[in-house]
């Protein structure tokens, strides 16, 4: 017990040392003339009306500052004040102050601040504040907020700030943000953005913004990560199940890729966009799978799903495969190269290991409108552990076992017809 009443006095000591230090630095600025209050280097309160200052104390600023209880009082003037329950100004507040419950000041507050429930300040609040529920700012708020529940600003708020439920902001919000429910924005949002369910800013998002549910801004740009991503118009990263937006420029990769118009990279099972492609690919290859496949994805990029049957084995066999490409044009031809996953089953839904990998090297024509064929070399890998995995391919370049799969290697032919 001894050793933590030690440290709890050395603490306080170097509080004072600190702004003992910042009072001789700012003396010259001496805030309680602004406001027509006596000054006073020392006082001592037991509640409002019995204190040193009597009961005319909201008339004073001081240096120290001791609430038994709480106090009422007109400032605290670069210093430190402790209150039992409650410390209170009618005017301003700079320096250090803690509190068994909260922190109160009429207008605007600098330094530190420790309550147990909230630290509320009139108009601008600057400095390091932590409260058990949360900080209350009716201006702007710079510096570190730390909340059990909530930190809100009616104007901006720059710095840091970590919450257990939301950290809400009814302009601009700047800085590292953390909040277990939601960080919100009336305005613009910059910075690192950490929230469990929700980041939603009215104008526009910059930076990194992570969170459990959703991303929403006017605009973004940066890296958006959260299981939906929505803004107006976008640029950088997006990756989540869903991703949308009406304008895009850069990288989505979610289960779902939106936009009505896009620019980049889509890596996604379905990525539509109204710029886009939207054509139904029918092809085969030498292992004897025919195979259809819906293609989406911008002119020059593409996603590809499909499903494919081979007829040729006396047993039913087929497979489901997503693809990612890339469109080349050329004066009278044009080039498809992808990459593609394949899982083969038999029968029912193979719970093996049963995977194959194919890149394709597609030349191909366009002869009709909205009718184009191809055909290519391919590079295929089979890693298995079926049974019936030799009948897949007639061939191998090579193959080797490891830890019960057997992984196989082949060059094949794929040829196919595009359509729409």
């Amino acid at each position: 017990m001894g050793r933590y009443l030690y440290k709890f006095v050395g603490s306080v000591a170097l509080l004072l040392i600190i702004t003992s230090f910042a009072g001789a630095q700012d003396r010259s600025d001496q805030h309680w003339k602004e406001y027509d209050l006596e000054y006073r280097t020392f006082r001592f309160t037991l509640v409002p009306g019995l204190t040193t200052n009597g009961i005319d104390a909201h008339n004073y600023a001081a240096k120290y500052s001791w609430n038994i209880l709480a106090g009422y009082h007109g400032g605290l003037e670069n210093g430190f004040e402790f209150g039992g329950l409650v410390n209170a100004h009618k005017y301003y507040a700079h320096g250090v102050q803690i509190a068994g419950l909260a922190n109160y000041t009429g207008q605007n507050t600098a330094g530190v601040q420790l309550a147990g429930l909230a630290n509320y300040s009139g108009t601008n609040m600057q400095g390091i504040q932590l409260a058990g529920i949360g900080n209350w700012s009716n201006s702007d708020m710079q510096g570190v907020q730390l909340a059990g529940i909530l930190n809100l600003s009616r104007e901006s708020s720059q710095g840091l700030q970590f919450s257990g439920v939301a950290n809400i902001s009814n302009t601009d919000m700047q800085g590292l943000l953390g909040a277990g429910t939601a960080n919100i924005s009336g305005g613009n949002m910059q910075g690192l953005l950490f929230s469990g369910l929700l980041n939603i800013a009215r104008d526009d998002m910059q930076g990194i913004a992570a969170s459990g549910v959703l991303n929403y801004s006017k605009s973004f740009q940066g890296i958006a990560l959260s299981t939906i991503n929505a803004s107006k118009s976008f640029q950088g990263i997006q990756s989540g199940l869903v991703n949308v937006a009406d304008n895009a420029q850069g990288i989505q990769f979610g289960l779902i890729n939106y936009a009505r118009e896009f620019e980049g990279v889509p890596v996604g099972l379905i990525s539509y966009y109204g710029d886009g492609r939207v054509n139904i690919d029918t092809w085969t290859s030498e292992t004897g799978f025919s195979n259809v496949g819906l293609k989406l994805g911008t002119h020059e990029v593409y996603n590809m799903i499909s499903i494919g049957y081979n007829p040729l084995l006396d047993r039913d066999v087929w497979q489901i495969g997503w693809s990612i490409g890339r469109h080349h044009e050329y004066e009278n031809h044009f080039l498809y190269t992808d990459f593609s996953y394949f899982k083969i089953n038999e029968g029912g839904w193979t719970s093996d290991l049963n995977s194959k990998y194919k890149y394709r090297l597609l030349f191909g024509k366009e002869f009709y409108e909205e009718l184009k064929l191809y055909g290519g070399p391919t590079l295929n890998m089979l890693i298995s552990k079926v049974p019936g995995r030799n009948s897949y391919t007639q061939y191998r370049l090579f193959d080797f076992g490891a830890k019960g799969r057997e992984y196989i290697f082949w060059l094949g032919l794929s040829v196919g017809v595009e359509l729409f």
